[in-house]
């Protein structure tokens, strides 16, 4: 009935806001409600934001702010709408130190008139305590807490655990990835579908701040560009970024008709025989004997290019 999500590295904010806005985009359950975010920016100070209704998108209507957004240190919860206030209580955290989140109800005691396990968390944490270790170790003493943790810290450590009864439910999902620099955890449960939700939403975070089709110009393909199975590889553009050829196919691109991609994803892109970029998107080709009769079933269309040096013109143009 919750998701919980952690993420350290430079852009944490805008990553983390990325994953929720996906998992409320594919998931079923109980999403949309509210969500209680706090960050830590650079200098350590802690920030916060929270809303009891509509999700990631009622949360910052319009750009998120940048000391949300470029934060590297981050954590979110959220569920449906109308939990009690404050929602503070869902993301525990301490300036300079850490954010605390999780899934199902980190914010309850462990025992009656305890403490939340989500405050003493982040208290073990604030003691000097090695994040993992304070969440394994507090989770093992209290096996029945309806209670998964995720503590960010600001020195960037990511870590994350679940209690026993929480770890034997048929409906939670569980992920810890690193990538573009980025260190994530995600945990939810009672949210569909189990299987696949968090890598997802990881995937998302990663793809808010490193996208993999991220382009610096684009070239033009056009029908009638002549394809060769020369041994010299890669897609021949002229000064005006309109591609004269593609070289390095092999034979079957001569035969009366094949398709495929002519201009694959990872094709050097030259320019007077000089390397000035990489191809980040292709398109499905028809050829007859070595000459290209449409792409994407159109005559011409644009690719995106990645510049194998500094890019200094504008995108979507080849200067």
């Amino acid at each position: 009935m919750t998701v919980g999500i952690g993420i350290a590295g430079p852009g944490a904010g805008r990553a983390a806001l990325a994953a929720l806005r996906m998992v409320e985009r594919v998931g079923r359950g109980m999403l949309g409600g509210f969500v209680s975010l706090a960050a830590l920016d650079a200098q350590g100070r802690l920030h916060r934001a929270e809303t009891g209704r509509g999700g990631a998108v009622a949360l910052f209507p319009g750009a998120i702010p940048d000391h949300i957004a470029q934060a590297p240190c981050v954590a979110l919860m959220s569920s449906g709408p109308d939990r009690l206030p404050p929602l503070s209580q869902f993301t525990p955290a301490a300036a300079g130190v850490a954010c605390i989140t999780g899934h199902r109800l980190p914010n309850m005691s462990a025992v009656p008139g305890g403490e939340a396990v989500n405050a003493q968390a982040l208290m073990g944490i604030m003691q000097g305590g090695k994040p993992q270790h304070v969440l394994e170790r507090l989770l093992a003493e209290h096996p029945q807490a309806d209670a998964g943790l995720i503590a960010v810290t600001a020195a960037g450590e990511v870590a994350m655990a679940n209690s026993a009864l929480v770890a034997a439910r048929t409906d939670a999902g569980a992920l810890t990835i690193q990538a573009a620099g980025l260190k994530i955890a995600i945990l939810h449960n009672a949210i569909f579908p189990v299987q696949g939700l968090a890598a997802i939403a990881a995937g998302a975070a990663i793809d808010s701040l490193a996208p993999a089709d991220a382009h610096d110009f684009e070239i033009s393909l056009t029908a009638g560009v002549r394809l060769t199975a020369s041994a010299r590889g890669g897609v021949e553009i002229d000064s005006d970024g309109r591609v004269t050829g593609i070289g390095g196919l092999h034979a079957g691109w001569l035969a009366p008709v094949w398709q495929g991609a002519a201009a694959m994803r990872g094709a050097p892109v030259l320019r007077d025989g000089r390397a000035v970029g990489t191809l980040v998107s292709e398109a499905y080709c028809i050829a007859h004997h070595g000459v290209l009769q449409s792409c994407d079933g159109l005559a011409s269309v644009r690719l995106r290019v990645r510049a194998t040096e500094p890019f200094s013109g504008h995108k979507g143009e080849c200067s």
